[in-house]
């Protein structure tokens, strides 16, 4: 047991705040990551710029190592040297750090400075803000003429702060602060209130306040009244660094990187306010009010705040809209480019979250935003206008070829659900489309899940998923959940659903743990690549896309069509009149809103989209209002799809074939065999799912199909498909059969009672 003398400090704030003797006790958790100053893997020349765990302003304004013995230290320590003017700091939740009303927190560390006072310690509680009353952007010259409750405006506070300092110098001492009382006060309500005081986190922070250097080492923090001076191991260090190893690969080494990170309003700041810039000097007169200068429209003040109020001149040209800059992903963007020694040249954030946006949906935009086939848009990808993606980003097109995606961060805040039930299908045919697209993309999930519990929640199936395919899954669910006891969960999300600035800060402080590596790693650990797949709709969303246009004639009086398959997205005009969508001649069920009316197609949004359809049967949708007119349909095309219509060679058998002419754009073309009873049709296909095409006719007999020697069903062609108005109508149809393993199959056909015109064979090679 050390024996420490007692010191006399300046104490700033508090009278809590002293410096005691040790005494004895039994050991107790430091609550810090990574106390020891372990170092962060990086590619950066200068070692001991980057502290794991460990946040500061800007790359080098710390730098940890042995200390040339100023500071006792064990072997497997390092002290850390704070430049002048600079601070190193410690943040996390108090669910992270299992504090609860009523706890109390104390700090200590060991301190070696040149000049009385230099280094301070500071232990904070971070509130989310809340004040009497409302306010309006409209009050500020913004746009948005809607009223909110002043409660989650712009950063967490300070509240209270209690700094300590030493007059010692020359030697080493101890600095402490004894006693942090966790004491929020709330309710759960729309309306905000200055009284209360909804406590998120704990904020420890080192900063040195002279012209000379300062030392650290051994900072301690534990949930007691009183310091102590031996504490058992610290907080874990995360390691699911290990599950993203090439983007690793990449930071580490210096690599350009490619971020696609896809959602909703919630995930890209379209917060009720939105994330403005706000004045956040408490001493300010005009503190958590936005700054109207860098409002919307007003391009050039935005790059001019960003360089001068923020001090971020090299982020002009990367930053559409202030709420790019407080997102989760464009924090982490930001932090990645500290820890990394980055240029902001070198790591690309294309940002496809959306206002509104389904993972459904998004499956239309996945080429193009991958590709970066949409120039650079603030609406669009979170860029401003005006410069190319090879000017931005002049190293990820070094090799002449555009760069695909390096790693896809999943978002949605599940606020639209119209994916559901198997929501989770399109996320997993997701993964695959990138994986077919893209070898060696790498996926995380951090999605605001407010709902975990809840019989609808994703929290289970996307856990199932990220376990399945080994995808980093980050839990913001249960975090939501246990922080509504010291918090009103109406300043985490004013609007019940959308986090604010200070709430968007929370979750990229989960995301940001994701890519905590340490200098000496443990083996990456690969993402699966096309396993078997989880859930039994996921191949219907694998495929390539098929657009159809409104002046296409598989497009049938503007209103209806037969689908390629089985998952579709389409756009609709109806005179922004609300929509409804019929599926098979049935309303259809979770298959979007019908609430927004497109003369073109949007890659993030859609006016229907769906995809838990049987496959190989026909499918037809319809919008069966007589105004309403579909402009775009894009159609998703079974994975490995090959026809063999009656001109294939490979059939056997001596039917007759006759032409016929398509009232519905000749989806299977327009020849069929005229299957008479008594005769046989035969083909061999390869693949492991079948679809079998005819043509009804009111004079059809029975079709019976037969694979492999084996009955599979059989199937009346007499029977209309009857629209929305009650028009019946004979056209092409067709039936699937599943479930089989991959390899040739003999099909056989035979018609029963009347003949049936036999158009042809699909077959799929889903592996």
């Amino acid at each position: 047991m050390k024996n420490v003398f007692l010191l006399f400090l300046s104490v700033v704030a508090c009278p809590l705040v002293s410096a005691v003797c040790a005494e004895e006790t039994k050991p107790v958790q430091n609550l810090l990551q990574n106390p020891a100053f372990r170092l962060r893997k990086t590619a950066a020349i200068e070692p001991g710029r980057s502290i794991l765990c460990w946040n500061t302003d800007r790359w080098g304004d710390v730098i940890a190592g042995k200390g040339n013995g100023k500071l006792v230290l064990q072997p497997t320590e390092n002290m850390v040297e704070i430049l002048p003017g600079k601070r190193i700091w410690q943040f996390a939740t108090l669910p992270e750090l299992g504090l609860k009303s009523g706890d109390a927190v104390s700090l200590s560390v060991n301190g070696y400075q040149e000049t009385s006072g230099a280094l301070k310690a500071r232990l904070s509680l971070m509130l989310i803000e809340s004040a009497d009353g409302e306010w309006s952007p409209s009050d500020f010259r913004l746009p948005d003429k809607r009223t909110f409750a002043k409660q989650g405006r712009g950063e967490l506070i300070r509240a209270p702060q209690r700094d300590v300092s030493a007059k010692e110098t020359g030697k080493v001492f101890q600095l402490q602060v004894n006693g942090l009382k966790v004491d929020p006060r709330f309710k759960h309500q729309r309306e905000s209130d200055a009284a209360f005081r909804n406590v998120v986190g704990v904020l420890v922070e080192f900063v040195n306040d002279s012209d000379k250097r300062v030392w650290i080492d051994s900072p301690v923090l534990v949930k007691r009244d009183q310091v102590v001076t031996e504490a058992a191991a610290s907080r874990a260090l995360p390691d699911l660094y290990r599950r993203i190893p090439r983007t690793m690969e990449k930071l580490t080494s210096g690599q350009p990187v490619t971020i696609l990170t896809l959602g909703s309003s919630i995930d890209r700041g379209s917060a009720n306010p939105r994330l403005y810039f706000y004045d956040e000097d408490p001493a300010s007169p005009h503190y958590k009010e936005p700054l109207v200068e860098a409002r919307p429209g007003k391009p050039d003040a935005m790059k001019q705040l960003i360089a001068e109020r923020m001090e971020r001149p090299d982020l002009q040209d990367y930053v559409g809209w202030s709420q790019h800059y407080f997102m989760y992903t464009g924090r982490m963007r930001r932090e990645l480019l500290r820890k990394f020694h980055y240029p902001v040249d070198k790591i690309l954030l294309n940002v496809m979250a959306a206002d509104g946006s389904s993972i459904g949906e998004s499956h239309s935009g996945f080429q193009e935003y991958a590709a970066l086939e949409l120039p650079p848009d603030p609406n669009d990808n979170g860029h401003p206008t005006g410069k190319s993606w090879q000017e931005l980003y002049p190293a990820l097109f070094e090799n002449g070829k555009k760069p695909g995606p390096d790693l896809v961060i999943f978002g949605h805040g599940h606020n639209e659900h119209i994916d559901r039930p198997d929501e989770i299908a399109a996320y997993e045919g997701a993964i695959r489309w990138f994986q077919r697209h893209y070898p060696g993309v790498e996926f995380v999930s951090c999605m605001w899940i407010r709902d975990k519990g809840q019989p609808n929640s994703m929290t289970g199936p996307m856990q199932q998923l990220c376990t399945h395919y080994g995808i980093p899954f980050v839990d913001l669910g249960e975090l939501l959940i246990d922080l509504k006891t010291t918090c009103n969960q109406y300043a985490i999300a004013p609007d019940g659903g959308h986090p604010g600035a200070a709430s968007h800060y929370l979750w990229f402080k989960q995301l940001e743990q994701v890519f905590e590596m340490p200098d000496d790693p443990q083996p990456g650990i690969a993402q699966q690549q096309l396993p078997a797949r989880m859930n039994d709709f996921t191949a219907n969303w694998e495929g390539e896309i098929v657009r159809f246009a409104a002046d296409s004639p598989r497009i049938v009086d503007g209103r209806m069509m037969i689908l390629e398959d089985t998952a579709f997205n389409l756009w609709a005009d109806n005179k922004r009149e609300k929509m409804q969508l019929q599926i098979d001649g049935q309303p259809a069920q979770h298959a979007g809103h019908g609430r927004h009316s497109w003369s073109r197609p949007n890659p993030r949004n859609s006016t229907f989209v769906h995809g838990r359809l049987s496959r190989g049967d026909r499918h037809i949708i319809e919008i069966p209002h007589k105004n309403a007119r579909l402009n775009t349909v894009d159609c998703k095309v079974g994975l490995n799809r090959r026809f063999f219509g009656v001109d294939s060679k490979d059939w056997q058998g001596a039917s007759a074939v006759k032409t016929f002419e398509s009232k519905w754009g000749a989806p299977y073309g327009e020849k069929a065999f005229f299957l008479q009873p008594g005769e046989t049709l035969e083909i061999d296909v390869e693949a492991d799912e079948l679809s079998i095409a005819w043509l009804d006719d009111p004079d059809g007999g029975t079709l019976i199909a037969e694979v492999d020697g084996k009955q599979v069903w059989a199937q009346p062609t007499n029977e209309p498909f009857t629209d929305s108005q009650g028009r019946k109508h004979f056209i092409e149809n067709r039936r699937g059969v599943l479930g089989l393993p991959f390899g040739k199959h003999r099909i056989r056909l035979q018609a029963k009672g009347e003949p049936v015109r036999v158009i042809g064979v699909f077959g799929y090679d889903g592996r």
